[in-house]
């Protein structure tokens, strides 16, 4: 339990108790997360060249439609009539600034042909995108210019991804191959999120973060494990063949804090580990928590250990002894 007597940092007082809540106890306010909207010059070019910007909106909404994602081409593609600029009778040239968001589109005067390539390479490639349906603006905004600006990934990130993926997906065929009957709840057909997790860690790392707390479920579990928070392979086998995660030498260890005597540990899918991540001259520590078992059940178990980890820091950072933080 939090001491009652007033705790100072730095002059201001603390109240950690309210601090965490707005006008209502018991309830945080999303916070809302805005994309510059358009300028009064992309505006009026917008609304000069509307035909254009219908055509490119056509794209953004359909693109997905005509996307070239059958690599075998089992299923023929039936042609998209929204997306034939010929409806649109566009022709010459067009200051795209404001309509289409790419390195350069300010200023200078694009083709017809240069306009319909750039966004067919966006939207009608390989990859299909489909966000147009989102209700916020903002969401929009900020896909039309990820996507459209084309940036390229340096060679060594493309390099990591490739591993993360190849990796988790090696581990999800090899043990359908060795133990066909176990419950290892893969991540086939969802291996991207290995890579972005390793993303998300990564600008945490160069954004001053020291500590991360991560809750998941059953599905890719294992895969987070030995891909990214560096789960021994070792450890795994020995939990699927029917041993504990708890390392021999400390079956009959017991001091003043933990006693593991007789322990058996938890099923394989909520295995956990604390592991830290390295993004050149920046760390993060993981900790990914023991999941309590069955979908959202971790959510609060998250929250509550991050409020308490930050009020533990904030009573730290104001001076109280760590023994009496914790021996109230």
């Amino acid at each position: 339990m939090l001491r009652t007597t007033p705790i100072f940092l730095r002059g201001q007082r603390l109240d950690l108790s309210r601090a965490y809540h707005d006008e209502s106890f018991g309830y945080r306010a999303p916070r809302v997360h805005e994309v510059p909207d358009y300028t009064p010059e992309q505006l009026s070019n917008r609304a000069a060249n509307a035909s254009l910007l219908r055509y490119a909106d056509m794209l953004r909404t359909h693109g997905h439609r005509a996307a070239n994602i059958d690599p075998l081409n089992l299923v023929p593609r039936e042609p998209v009539a929204a997306l034939d600029p010929a409806r649109y009778e566009l022709g010459g040239s067009y200051d795209v600034h404001g309509i289409v968001f790419a390195d350069g589109a300010r200023g200078t005067e694009w083709t017809l042909k240069a306009v319909v390539d750039h966004l067919n390479a966006v939207y009608v490639g390989r990859i299909a995108y489909e966000y147009m349906h989102s209700p916020h603006k903002a969401e929009r905004l900020w896909f039309q210019r990820h996507l459209e600006a084309r940036e390229e990934r340096p060679a060594p990130d493309r390099k990591r991804i490739h591993a993360l993926l190849a990796r988790s997906e090696a581990l999800d065929k090899f043990l359908q191959l060795k133990f066909p009957n176990l419950k290892r709840y893969g991540l086939e057909g969802g291996e991207a999120m290995i890579p972005a997790l390793d993303a998300l860690f990564r600008v945490a790392a160069h954004a001053g973060i020291k500590h991360t707390l991560l809750a998941m479920p059953h599905r890719g579990r294992l895969n987070v494990l030995l891909g990214l928070l560096g789960y021994p392979p070792a450890g795994l086998f020995r939990k699927i063949r029917g041993g504990s995660e708890v390392p021999d030498e400390f079956m009959d260890a017991k001091d003043d804090v933990l006693d593991y005597r007789g322990a058996e540990g938890d099923v394989l899918s909520h295995l956990t580990a604390v592991h830290e991540l390295e993004y050149g001259d920046r760390r993060v520590e993981v900790e990914l928590l023991p999941n309590p078992s069955h979908l959202e059940a971790i959510n609060p178990v998250a929250l509550g250990k991050a409020r308490a980890s930050v009020q533990l820091l904030l009573l730290l950072l104001a001076g109280c002894r760590s023994r009496d933080v914790i021996g109230r």
